[in-house]
């Protein structure tokens, strides 16, 4: 998540938050590959989901070399089933951060901005570890 050239966003869900709102990710960037608007989803998400990435994860996806490159940004608008947004998941690859688990940085917004989760969060952890071999997503294969 290049903020400008040579810097890089905090990991810290404001930072985040902020980058988020400043890019207009919902608008401006492309949705994972191979994904629809308000596709079914799993439960913690939600009933629906929509997931955005920039351009690092894009690079990474696309290159299928099975890991996401330090920067790589994923935010899914988790839905409900009457189709409101519930919330806002991220993950934002962050080198040195968390090296056991993957390097990531989790966070999860309500739609107004309200931190829900912040940082090494244990729930995703434990969730997402099942795929370790897939660089921690479950959206599509990276190789």
């Amino acid at each position: 998540a290049q903020a400008k050239k040579g810097g890089a966003v905090a990991a810290t869900a404001s930072s985040v938050w902020d980058y988020l709102k400043k890019e207009g990710y919902a608008k401006n960037w492309k949705m994972w590959p191979g994904t629809t608007p308000m596709y079914q989803g799993p439960e913690p998400h939600g009933a629906f989901l929509t997931t955005y990435v920039n351009d690092a994860a894009l690079k990474s996806i696309n290159a299928k070399k099975g890991k996401f490159s330090d920067g790589a940004l994923i935010a899914q608008d988790n839905f409900s089933k009457d189709k409101k947004l519930k919330f806002i998941s991220v993950m934002y690859k962050v080198k040195g951060y968390n090296a056991k688990d993957g390097d990531w940085f989790w966070a999860q917004y309500k739609p107004d901005g309200r931190v829900e989760a912040e940082g090494k969060v244990d729930e995703c952890i434990k969730c997402h570890v099942a795929q370790k071999g897939n660089d921690y997503v479950y959206t599509s294969k990276l190789k």
